[in-house]
C-alpha cells in the first residue's frame, strides 16, 4: 500500500531531487517489506531465512537498478534464520549498502564487483559485509566527513543494534558491521555462496 502511493505520488512529481528521494525511500521501504513476507511464507513466523532474504533483496535492487552486465553480485551468506528484530536493520544496512556501490562505485558503465558476506567470526559474534571493487570515496569527502543520509542510517542503525561499523576505503569500498547475537534468536548455520552476473 506505501509502495502504491509513493508510485502515485511520484506520477505528479518533476523535479529530479525528489523524484530520487521517492525511489530511495522505495528501497528502503521494499527492504523492510521483504522482512515480513519472508516471515508469512515461513512456518516460523518469528525467524527470517538471511541467505533467502540477502539473496532476493541483492536480486531486487539488481533489477531496479538496471545494471545490465555491468556488475557481478557475489553472496556469501551463512544460512541462518534471524529474529525480525535484527533482520530488519540488517536489511535497511543492505539497501543502503548496496545502493550506495551500485550508484557510486562504478562511474562511467565502469564493470565491477559487488560482493554480500555474512559470516559467523566467533562463538557469539556474526560479521556482515559489503564490498565492492570499484572507485572507493574521494580523499575530499574523507577530509571533509560529510556524511550523506545512506552513512547517517547506517551509522544510526549499527547503534542501535550495538554493532561495531568499518569502513575501509582500499581497492574499492568496504562496510562492515560486527554484532552480538542472542542465541535463543539462532536457528541454523552453514554459508551458502552464489556468484550472479547482472
Amino acid at each position: 500500500m506505501v509502495m502504491s502511493l509513493l508510485n502515485t505520488q511520484s506520477y505528479y512529481l518533476n523535479d529530479g531531487p525528489a523524484m530520487i528521494a521517492i525511489k530511495n525511500t522505495q528501497h528502503r521501504i521494499n527492504s523492510m517489506a521483504l522482512i515480513h513476507k519472508k516471515l508469512y511464507q515461513s512456518e516460523n513466523v518469528v525467524a527470517v531465512d538471511m541467505n533467502k532474504y540477502i539473496k532476493e533483496l541483492v536480486e531486487y535492487l539488481r533489477k531496479s537498478f538496471a545494471t545490465s552486465q555491468r556488475i557481478c553480485f557475489i553472496t556469501k551468506v551463512v544460512a541462518i534464520e534471524f529474529d525480525a528484530c535484527q533482520a530488519i536493520p540488517l536489511g535497511l544496512i543492505l539497501n543502503e549498502a548496496i545502493t550506495n556501490a551500485i550508484k557510486y562505485a562504478f562511474p562511467y558503465n565502469r564493470k565491477g564487483e559487488i560482493i554480500v558476506s555474512l559470516q559467523c567470526v566467533s562463538s557469539c559474534n556474526y560479521l556482515l559485509s559489503i564490498k565492492d571493487d570499484g572507485v572507493g570515496i574521494s580523499d575530499e569527502y574523507l577530509v571533509k566527513n560529510v556524511p550523506t543520509l545512506g552513512m547517517k542510517l547506517i551509522k544510526g542503525l549499527a547503534d542501535d543494534i550495538e554493532a561495531k561499523l568499518t569502513i575501509e576505503n582500499e581497492n574499492g569500498f568496504e562496510i562492515s558491521i560486527e554484532f552480538a547475537y542472542d542465541e535463543k534468536k539462532i536457528f541454523f548455520k552453514e554459508t551458502v555462496e552464489e556468484k550472479v552476473i547482472s
